[in-house]
């Protein structure tokens, strides 16, 4: 895994600390195409912001058209009224956004055979990307096989990742973002505990 110096960062954000930046189109782009790049090669990290990149996902994937979910609350009130979204019970939601350093305790939805797009999207914030418990990653988007550590994330979520997942294609994509930076976890990626290696 390299360090964070050596990631590379397509077009860098503007800095400072204005959130409203995030909603500005030329910016959105931005966040898209590297939350896209973050998508087609999982566990690999990709940095999107100077600082609060959980807001920055949230800012580009929902609006009004999807569900969101802050049981922990994390969003303050007016970031939750700039993105617009009806708030509901993050088994409903189609976004959720959590803290990595407490358990999972509820069921996202997983979707359907169906429509299995419908599955939530959990964007998982922690303490770091580069330092923590180690774990091997395999399936599509990773050639061969690829380390990550993540640091602040509670054990259990490993385990509820995998059993959410195990019945693919029903399943939940994770996002998980320090401030800088995230990394995604789509359902087809298979993930194994190595421990402190």
């Amino acid at each position: 895994m390299p360090e964070p110096s050596a990631v590379a960062r397509s077009e860098p954000l503007l800095a400072g600390s204005d959130l409203l930046r995030f909603w500005h189109p030329a910016m959105q782009q931005t966040l898209f195409r590297n939350l896209l790049k973050a998508f087609s090669y999982p566990g690999e990290s990709v940095w999107l912001a100077d600082t609060d990149s959980a807001v920055a996902i949230l800012a580009t994937l929902v609006d009004a058209e999807t569900t969101l979910s802050d049981p922990h609350q994390l969003l303050s009130d007016l970031t939750r009224t700039r993105l617009n979204a009806p708030l509901t019970d993050p088994e409903r939601a189609g976004y959720v956004i959590v803290c990595g350093d407490l358990e999972p305790d509820f069921a996202p939805q997983l979707g359907s055979l169906e429509s299995p797009e419908t599955g939530a999207t959990l964007v998982v914030v922690v303490n770091s990307l580069f330092n923590g418990p180690c774990w091997q990653l395999s399936g599509p988007g990773v050639r061969q096989s690829r380390r990550i550590r993540v640091g602040g994330l509670d054990e259990s979520w490993l385990n509820a990742r995998n059993n959410w997942c195990s019945g693919f294609p029903l399943g939940v994509d994770l996002i998980i973002t320090d401030q800088q930076y995230c990394l995604a976890l789509p359902r087809t990626t298979l993930i194994e505990d190595t421990g402190a290696n």
